[in-house]
């Protein structure tokens, strides 16, 4: 789009020997609030009438000077940047005037037709591991430590029949139950399902304590329960965002340190946490700080 597009086209122009009394007169009759002076072909002020309905004068340094052919972002970047208004010049002469209330009126236009609506995709992470692993727990305590970004819970790993039923809500968030999502049209189809969402959290289905192939979502999280890291195999983590060791209240005789080490030595960098996850609180702030991290960029 070009300024040519939005702006007021033939604005009147006065020069130095007209009168401010004429000049009020023709504000009024035309509705006019920015007048270009005009002095030599050159642009040496503007009046603009107050919201008093004053006559002032400005400055040319407060108007942005360009042609009617310059990308329509120039216009609103220079109102936007504090600029009175936005004059566009041809063959020597004022074409045209852009002011905020031109800004304002493309702006109500594209709203009404919906153009230039967000819709921005939520940032997924989907945590895959066995069925012993603890994502489910790790899901449970994870939402209200991300309490301050606007998150959604997609459940496609299968549950005992005995198992309580995954509620409408969890800790205030949506939840879908979608055994489907562990396959990329699945996905898909639960995203749409979700709306508004900044974060969605995926339970995966369960699977070996290894990375899967990548089914549309940003971040793939392995959970591995403490007392089954023999399981472990390092080539099988080089699709991991990040690992989670969980249930380490079972398996006392782990060190973290050590583990991050191990892990460390063939993918430097890799994010590694430590979580009870089911009887305290070890471990859960690091693995919040991360979580948020992934997100917060997405939103700014």
């Amino acid at each position: 789009m070009r300024i040519a597009d939005i702006m007021t086209r033939h604005p009147l122009a006065v020069g130095p020997d007209d009168a401010e009394a004429d000049l009020q007169r023709l504000a009024a009759l035309g509705r006019l609030h920015h007048v270009p002076l005009i002095e030599d072909g050159r642009l040496t002020g503007m009046w603009v009438v107050s919201a008093e309905g004053r006559l002032v004068m400005v400055g040319p340094e407060q108007v942005h000077q360009t042609n009617g052919e310059a990308d329509a972002d120039e216009a609103f970047e220079a109102l936007l940047g504090g600029k009175e208004a936005v004059l566009a010049w041809e063959d020597g002469a004022p074409a045209g005037v852009v002011t905020r209330a031109d800004a304002m009126s493309v702006i109500r236009s594209a709203l009404a037709r919906g153009i230039g609506r967000r819709h921005g995709r939520p940032v997924v992470v989907r945590l895959v591991g066995p069925a012993d692993s603890a994502k489910g727990a790790l899901l449970r305590r994870t939402i209200p430590l991300i309490r301050h970004v606007r998150s959604g819970v997609v459940r496609a790993a299968a549950h005992a029949p005995d198992a309580e039923p995954a509620p409408g809500r969890l800790h205030g968030v949506p939840v879908i139950e979608a055994p489907e999502a562990h396959w990329r049209a699945g996905l898909h189809r639960a995203l749409e399902r979700l709306s508004d969402v900044q974060v969605v959290l995926v339970e995966d289905a369960d699977g070996p304590a290894a990375a899967t192939k990548g089914v549309g979502e940003d971040h793939q999280v392995l959970v591995v329960a403490a007392p089954d890291l023999d399981s472990l195999v390092q080539s099988h983590l080089s699709d991991v965002a990040a690992v989670v060791v969980t249930r380490l209240d079972a398996a006392p005789e782990v060190d973290m340190d050590e583990v991050r080490a191990d892990l460390n030595a063939n993918d430097p960098g890799l994010p590694v946490f430590g979580v009870a996850v089911e009887r305290d609180d070890r471990g859960l702030d690091e693995w919040r700080d991360w979580m948020l991290a992934q997100v917060l960029p997405a939103n700014r």
